[in-house]
């Protein structure tokens, strides 16, 4: 019987898939536009701690994923399509859920190809211990926000100043949210692929060491001896609230909590050297560690 759930619903998943492209199960902010990175949750009341739950996840962007405030993501971040193939991700969740309140939330930034309302499409499904199956999909039911701050084109802002992590908890009073809206006719339309080619994108593969530093009052060069794909990650300490570092022509802003960390969270750059600039009053004392990420094509 259980079994025979699970083909059930991968069946339903995949020719759903392909009926995403006629406008049928995607969510989108209501009014989108090319940079804005979004903020998606939904509150869902189990009976029970399931045996079982995957989520089943497809988005025209670059996404994170979070369960009861814990990262989901099994990458680094989730590569929604690469050029016009929807790459339809399947994430085992059962060690997050429990019983009762479960917060299922989502942060989104627009992927490489600009793809204004097919932002999201998500089913939850699993089964209890008695192998009594639930199910729930992404609909106009969930909440819905930009992140102040937060923008991605071509490159990446990310002001941590304003960022609260509270936005993913269960407790968390969603003012100013708004519900989602189904895709718009003219959006681009996507070839439809299983995630199995892709298992491994986007994954840590190892953290390098820089081989050089270069420093002046303005910046730093950071070499780390070889190109790789990833990025680059900077740990910070007791830096002014407000001060703006641009690496590689990404910002980031400095909240002022004692540890932060400055990298990219949805892209990744082939790159040997990263140059940074700094604020007046930035110290290169104020870098605590200096890490290169890199992370599987």
């Amino acid at each position: 019987m259980r079994y025979f759930t699970i083909l059930i619903f991968t069946t339903l998943w995949v020719l759903n898939s392909y009926a995403q492209e006629f406008g049928t199960h995607w969510v989108s902010y209501p009014f989108p536009n090319d940079s804005s990175e979004i903020l998606y949750r939904k509150i869902y009341h189990l009976d029970q701690k399931p045996l079982k739950a995957e989520i089943n996840m497809a988005s025209g962007g670059n996404t994170r994923l979070y369960i009861n405030e814990r990262n989901a993501t099994p990458s680094i971040f989730n590569e929604g399509a690469r050029d016009s193939i929807l790459l339809m991700q399947t994430i085992d969740i059962s060690r997050y859920l429990k019983k009762g309140e479960n917060i299922i939330a989502v942060w989104y930034a627009p992927g490489r190809i600009r793809n204004k309302s097919k932002q999201l499409s998500l089913e939850l499904h699993g089964w209890y211990t008695d192998s009594v199956p639930f199910y729930h999909k992404a609909d106009e039911t969930w909440w819905c926000k930009p992140l102040k701050g937060g923008s991605y084109n071509e490159k990446e802002h990310f002001d941590n100043r304003i960022y609260t992590t509270e936005w993913k908890s269960a407790e968390y009073q969603s003012s100013g949210w708004v519900h989602p809206t189904g895709a718009f006719k003219d959006t681009v339309n996507y070839i439809f692929v299983d995630q199995l080619p892709y298992l491994t994108q986007n994954k840590l593969q190892m953290v390098l060491e820089p081989y050089q530093e270069e420093f002046d009052h303005q910046g730093c060069r950071i070499d780390f001896g070889r190109p790789f794909r990833g990025t680059i990650r900077l740990t910070i300490r007791n830096a002014s609230k407000g001060t703006t570092l641009h690496i590689n022509g990404n910002q980031y802003v400095c909240s002022g909590e004692m540890d932060e960390q400055a990298y990219y969270r949805f892209h990744a750059e082939h790159q040997k050297d990263f140059v940074i600039t700094w604020d007046k009053g930035f110290r290169r004392s104020n870098i605590t560690n200096i890490e290169g990420l890199e992370i599987s094509e």
